[in-house]
């Protein structure tokens, strides 16, 4: 299976394959956004979605199998897939912040699909086996569950 390619793509989770329909990565809407330019803040969750508010995900390759994740809507420009990681054990959760993490993305056990992991680190991103739309990402060992499987499916800039 190739590496996956420099590009903009739908990621689903594979644990939303059983349940009534799929849900997506998404940013949640809930949260403030800065008052005079819309965008949103540093620290917002990312979350589980519907297809209609999913988000799509600029994926850069940064060299082997490391990838920087972006997003590419107008509210979130600038901002990255992120998390603290220096104090992953701490906190294991999953957000939008303005700081360059590299991720690396390999091989998952189904085809197009992916295990993310914070580079060197060992933990991956994972949704919750009971997690439904709105459940907030986190990060965890990997544990071979369909909530550390993620779909990517490339889509054009516009789609």
């Amino acid at each position: 299976m190739a590496p996956l390619e420099n590009g903009i793509y739908r990621i689903k989770s594979r644990l939303s394959q059983s349940q009534s329909g799929h849900l997506y990565i998404g940013i949640d809407s809930k949260q403030r956004r800065e008052q005079r330019s819309g965008h949103l803040k540093e620290g917002t969750p990312i979350i589980l979605a519907k297809r209609e508010k999913m988000v799509k995900v600029e994926v850069q390759k940064m060299g082997g199998d490391n990838y920087r994740m972006c997003f590419t809507s107008r509210e979130a420009s600038g901002m990255n897939f992120g998390c603290d990681k220096n104090n992953l054990q701490k906190n294991n959760k999953v957000f939008v912040t303005k700081d360059e993490v590299e991720w690396a993305i390999d091989q998952g056990n189904h085809e197009n699909c992916y295990h993310v992991q914070v580079r060197e680190s060992g933990m991956y991103l994972t949704a919750p086996q009971d997690a439904k739309e709105n459940t907030q990402l986190k990060l965890e060992h990997l544990q071979g569950e369909e909530g550390q499987e993620w779909e990517f499916e490339q889509i054009e800039r516009d789609e």
